[in-house]
This record gives C-alpha cells, structure tokens and sequence, in this order.
C-alpha cells in the first residue's frame, strides 16, 4: 500500500498555460509557489528553451537577492519578488520571444518544483479604406466603391461591411511574413444619384483590439444636373410686374452654366436671364406667352427644363355704378328720430381691363364700408321691433274718456272730477236691481253738445262746457267688453269716443285690473 501525504499533493508551481502580448508591448509571466508551511522557498529561476540549449533568464534567492542575465538585463524583471511570488516581466516583446518559458522552484527537504508556458505574439493590423480606381457615375453598372484593408494581422482579422445600400462584398485574405495575414474586402455597387452623400463603414475586428474599428466611407457619386424651374406665382395676368423665373438645379460637381431659351417664338425684349433666372422688367403681355427652357451644364452632362408660361388677362374688378341718394328712416320711438344718409358725391372705379388688380387696401375699406353699412342697418331693425313689441305690451287703460280734448285744452292743468252718489242719482234715477244700476238716457234736449265757433272763444268758456259735459256722463264697467248701442246718437264735437248711452251702469267691481298688474279705480276720472 503507498500512502501520500495531502501536505505533498498541495505542494505545486502554478503558471498560466500560454501568455499572448501584442508586438512591441510588454508580456507578464506569474508563477506562484504553493508549499506547505513546514516547507521553505530556496531558490526560484525563470529559465527559456532554445535551439541551443537552456538559457537562464533570472534568478530571485532569498538570501542573495536577484540575478538577470546580461542579454535580458534591460529587458526582464522580477514583478514583486517573494517566498510566494516569482513573477517576471518581459518588456518589448518581439517575434523573437515566441517560445517557452519554465519557472523553477526549489525548496528544503522537498527538491525542485517546476512548470512551464508559452509565449505568443499577437499583431495589431493596420486598418484602411481606399476608394475604387475608378469615380462614381450614376447610371453605370456595378462599379468597385471601396475597399477595407485589415494589413499584417496575427491572427488575420475579422473584416466586413455595414450598409443600408444594396451593394456587395468580396473578401480576400493573403498572407505575410511572421505569420501574419493581410485581409481585404471589397464593396461593389451601381451608382446611382441617390447614393450620392451617403455612407458605408468599414468594420475590423482583431483580439488585439479593444473594440470594433470603425472607419465611415462616404459616397462620391457623379451625375448629370437635375433641373426644376420655380416661381413665386402659380398664375400670371396681364400687367403684373417684376415676374420672375428661378432655373435650380442639383448637379455633382456643381452646375458651370444655366441657359434660358423660347422655344416656339424669340425671346421677348426686356427680359434678364441673370444667375439662372428668367426676369420680366417690363409689366406681363399677353405676347409673354409660350414655351421656355432652362438647360444647366456640368462637367458629367447636360439637363433642360421646358416650362410652359401662360399668361391671362386679368379677373374682372369691375364695379357697378354708384347712385348719389339719400335714405332717411325714422325710428318711431317718442321724440326721437335717427337718419341714415348715404355718401354723397361718391363715384365708381373702374378698373381697365390691362391694370392689374386695386391694391388690397382699398379692398378692405370696400369690405369695411359694406360691413358697416349691414351693421347699421341690423340695429335700426332691431330698436324698430323692440319698441313695437315694448308698445303692443303696453295696457292702454280703462279711462274710457268722456271727452276729446284738443291740443289747446291739453295746455290746461288738469282737473280731478269725481262722481258724487247724489249726483248719480239726478242723472240717472233710482237704483234698481240687484247691486246693479240701469242706465237711463237722459232727455236729448238735456245733453250739451258742443259746437265751437270758428273764432275759437275763450277757454273758460270751453272749460264750462266740459265740467257740464262730464256732470252728465258715465261709463260701463271695463269686464262688459264694449257693450255698443249702434243706435245712439253720434257727438258733434268729432270726439272718437262713445256716448253715454253705450255702456252699461254695472256696478260689479268698483276697479279694473291692468295687464302689468296695478289696480284703478273706475269711479276717479282723469281729463
């Protein structure tokens, strides 16, 4: 039976199994000792295999210190040198140093441990785009763009291309000294003037790259111009001004010659084709009509643009006569009137059939003068109804007058006459029936009428004459609605007003209700 201690299985050299350094930078090679505690470190070294034999590199002795040979000195050192740690660094790495390292260990009443690493070389590429032998032209067939060059990669790299146009790519790898290759990858396309501006990225991937590289390539695309003609009017009449036509065009390289020309007659005179514009300085005729080009040259080609220029003879802008008249309307309220004249000495413009249009602003005062005439005549109608609604809302009252009065009695104070019982009495007799009184004419020749001589008399005769008037009258009760006797006699006075005999004495209510609601006596009378 053989039996290990565990103290001897943990008893090792640990190294990495292969250590990879970019040329030209510095490479790290650790190696820890992992012992027992009852073990002590005597000695370590990191020694190189070569076609000729075994070469020391570097020595650490706990005792003696540290020890790098004479071809490494400058290049090799001990990283953090201990009983634990023997790591070294090798500076300024080359293809030359690509081989394998061993690091040795030696320890008391253990012996020597040992183990080993390679050491390879990575090379960064270098990263290009170069553009095609041949410039861009759109409408040729599939043409080389570009081509994106990963050189001397260890190992090769990765190389493609991102776009969003439909192009293709062709890789080709070749190889190099040193182990290294050369990757390359083309990128076809056919030019169109829609590629122009736009962009393609060269992408590399490499282990010694941190990232991707990334190199933007922007398309160069050649075409012939692309001609558009523009205006700021859609229409144009007879007599407009300053018309002009702009010939623009987009064109790589850039457009060297603009060329205005009138294909189905001679260009007009006083027209300007400065700066690729077509220019009228003279005021449009209908002569101005007809077929223009614009033709615009670059180094590629030649394009035109044929525009069709027609021109009208103005809107008609004719007004109708203006008849000098003058429209009063009178409002029928009490003691107001309004009047609405209408301009006078106003006169028609109008506009020859060869001017251009009038100037908005008298358009607008036009417009406003109208506007405001409506307005005006709105509110006229609308004061009109409210005061014949307000007026046929209006209770006229059941001051059923006894008497006209003229204008000269109207002058006169007014005087408060009322009825008496006695006085009723001696007109119209005893009372008879139940709370009502039968009205009895009086004897013809017991009525006063009127008769006004042309001289007009005096008023305080005319005064007598309504106070015996008003002794001798009486009025019906407002709820016996107009209870006419056609067969009494008419006033001679021309009062429009009904006699006494008309009505009749009821004595039901003593007051009569108005529509807006207040109450009047009917036995106080007014003049």
């Amino acid at each position: 039976m053989i039996c290990i201690s565990p103290g001897v299985w943990a008893n090792k050299v640990v190294v990495p199994e292969k250590v990879t350094a970019v040329l030209g930078k510095n490479a790290t090679l650790t190696c820890r000792v992992e012992v027992s505690t009852d073990l002590s470190l005597t000695q370590s070294s990191w020694e190189r295999k070569m076609p000729s034999g075994t070469v020391t590199l570097a020595v650490f002795n706990p005792v003696y210190g540290i020890s790098i040979s004479e071809e490494y000195s400058k290049r090799v050192r001990f990283l953090k040198p201990s009983m634990r740690d023997v790591s070294i660094v090798l500076e300024g790495v080359s293809f030359a140093d690509i081989g394998t390292y061993t690091c040795k260990v030696v320890t008391f009443q253990l012996g020597n441990m040992q183990a080993s690493t390679t050491v390879d070389i990575m090379v960064e590429p270098k990263v290009y785009v170069s553009p095609g032998s041949l410039s861009l032209l759109a409408g040729d067939g599939e043409t080389l763009v570009a081509t994106c060059t990963a050189e001397r990669g260890r190992p090769a790299a990765e190389v493609f291309w991102e776009s969003d146009l439909p192009g293709q790519t062709t890789v080709f790898s070749q190889t190099e000294p040193e182990g290294t290759t050369t990757t390359s990858v083309h990128y076809l396309l056919a030019p169109t003037r829609d590629a122009f501006g736009r962009s393609l990225s060269c992408v590399v991937r490499h282990p010694a790259l941190s990232k991707d590289f990334r190199i933007l390539y922007r398309l160069n695309v050649s075409f012939a111009p692309d001609v558009m003609v523009m205006s700021q009017e859609d229409v144009w009449y007879v007599g407009q001004k300053n018309v002009q036509l702009d010939c623009r065009a987009s064109a790589n390289p850039p457009a060297l010659l603009y060329l205005w020309t009138r294909l189905d007659a001679p260009m007009p005179a006083g027209v300007d084709t400065s700066n690729g514009s077509l220019l009228f300085t003279h005021p449009l005729k209908l002569s101005d009509s007809g077929q223009y080009r614009c033709e615009v040259q670059n180094d590629v080609g030649q394009s035109f643009k044929d525009v069709r220029f027609l021109v009208l003879e103005p809107p008609p802008t004719t007004a109708a006569p203006t008849t000098t008249t003058t429209t009063t309307t009178k409002s029928i309220l009490p003691d107001t009137s309004l009047t609405i004249t209408a301009p006078i000495n106003q006169h028609a413009h109008f506009t020859s059939p060869t001017q251009a249009s009038p100037p908005d602003s008298s358009l607008g005062t036009i417009v406003g003068g109208a506007v405001g005439g409506i307005l005006i005549l709105v509110l006229l109608m609308a004061l009109v109804g409210a005061f014949y609604m307000r007026r046929r809302q209006t209770f006229r009252g059941d001051y059923y007058t006894k008497q006209y009065i003229g204008p000269s009695d109207m002058q006169k104070e007014s005087q408060l006459d009322v009825l008496q019982p006695h006085e009723l009495h001696d007109v119209y007799g005893d009372d008879s029936g139940n709370g009502s009184q039968d009205l009895k004419p009086k004897p013809e020749g017991d009525i006063i009428y009127p008769d006004y001589p042309n001289d007009h008399k005096d008023m305080d005769a005319r005064s007598d004459y309504l106070t015996l008037k008003r002794e001798g009258t009486y009025y019906s009760d407002h709820h016996n609605h107009h209870n006419v006797n056609p067969s009494g006699p008419p006033l001679h006075n021309g009062s429009p007003y009904l006699q006494d005999e008309c009505y009749d004495n009821g004595t039901d209510s003593d007051y009569v209700s108005h529509v807006d609601g207040s109450v009047i006596s009917r036995r106080e009378w007014y003049v």
